[in-house]
């Protein structure tokens, strides 16, 4: 017969023992009750299949660059523009219109990259750049200007660019503007080589920025009519093309410009991913569990990310390391607007054995990044 004390000790002894076990499987199995995981909220998502057919979730829903946002309102609440500069004896005028929202999207954007070339290729205020080249490749063809006549008139275009000073108008000692705050509120040699570099890029003429001490310009391309001072960039010859005032011919700089090189620029787009992603298992079969990746997903580049993809890669470490790591899990997001910033939630397996997960955010146009991963440790007992 069991004693009193006896069965006391046993019942404490059990009791400790599961005590134990439900924290050592909290702390290795990291198990969330489903009703626990974070909810999308799902009437307003964009709903993708992955190859296992399990729902990818992303919030806000991805629907591509929208630069519908940016026209006029019924109000029409823009700044409007009227710039009159020569060009081969003749006069030209154009009257830009700028969005009064897509003005305020570019002052509340970050004027902290030093990527000069970046602020050239936004895709926002793209449509607005744009209609400015074209009228630069209309009176092209209406003059049978050749390619390197249509650049030297946009660069006589932004010495028009009303000039002022970073540290009067904003407080900052350096602050780059994007094209639309320029056409609005002048800028400095930064800026009006940003704008020249901008419509340059639009109408397919290959050009670099060159960044001086205390002072920044234009490459264009070599086209063998040019001569004076010159730089290599990627085994390309490209012309210094000054748009500061009193800049005025290709190749001279001024004999008062420090021409310590700083960098050089290149003008095309940068989508920069990043990733904050949490793991949560949430059930299991004979052969793998199963896992919700919820986390956050950022491009803060210019330009859309283009086919976007989550690529779960698994290692084996334990007793079956002899056999092949199981294949990649490839989750397809697809393109990913510059600015985008989002929830995403997506199912992923891993084997009943040893190893880790990494997970990757890939895509065509952009480095890709090591987004997060995990080690698990699962008995097939």
């Amino acid at each position: 017969m069991i004693s009193k004390r006896t069965l006391v000790n046993l019942l404490t002894y059990f009791a400790f023992m599961a005590v134990c076990i439900a924290i050592i499987s909290a702390c290795l199995f990291h198990y969330v009750p489903p009703e626990y995981v974070k909810k999308t909220i799902v009437y307003t998502v964009r709903d993708i299949m992955s190859p296992d057919g399990d729902i990818v979730i992303v919030y806000p829903p991805i629907t591509g660059a929208n630069p519908e946002r940016f026209k006029l309102s019924d109000e029409g609440e823009a700044y409007n523009i009227t710039y009159t500069w020569s060009y081969d004896r003749q006069i030209y005028s154009y009257a830009a219109e700028v969005p009064l929202e897509l003005f305020n999207y570019y002052q509340n954007k970050s004027h902290t990259r030093r990527d000069y070339g970046q602020y050239a290729v936004s895709e926002y205020d793209r449509e607005l750049v744009q209609k400015l080249a074209g009228s630069f490749r209309t009176h092209g063809d209406k003059n049978r200007y050749s390619e390197e006549e249509i650049a030297l008139n946009v660069i006589s275009f932004v010495h028009t660019i009303p000039y002022t000073y970073d540290i009067e108008t904003t407080g900052f000692e350096e602050y780059p503007r994007y094209p639309a705050e320029t056409l609005v509120e002048g800028g400095d040699c930064e800026d009006r080589a940003i704008l020249a570099a901008a419509v340059l890029y639009e109408l397919d003429i290959d050009c670099i920025l060159i960044h001086l001490k205390n002072h920044m310009a234009v490459g264009l391309k070599d086209s063998g009519n040019f001569t004076g001072k010159s730089y290599k960039y990627n085994d390309t010859i490209y012309y210094y093309a000054g748009v500061a005032d009193g800049e005025t011919q290709i190749g001279i700089i001024s004999p008062e410009t420090d021409t310590t090189l700083i960098g050089i620029y290149p003008i095309e787009q940068n989508p920069v991913f990043s990733a904050k992603l949490n793991q949560y298992m949430i059930g299991f079969d004979d052969d793998s569990y199963k896992y919700v990746l919820q986390g956050n997903i950022l491009n803060s580049g210019s330009g859309n990310g283009k086919n976007v993809t989550l690529r779960v890669e698994t290692t084996l470490t334990g007793n079956a390391q002899n056999s092949e790591n199981p294949p990649d899990q490839l989750i397809h997001i697809g393109e990913v607007p510059e600015d985008y910033n989002a929830d995403i939630e997506v199912i992923v397996y891993v084997p009943r054995d040893i190893g880790y997960t990494t997970i990757y955010v890939e895509g065509d146009n952009f480095d890709p990044i090591d987004a997060a991963g995990f080690y698990f440790s699962f008995s097939r007992v």
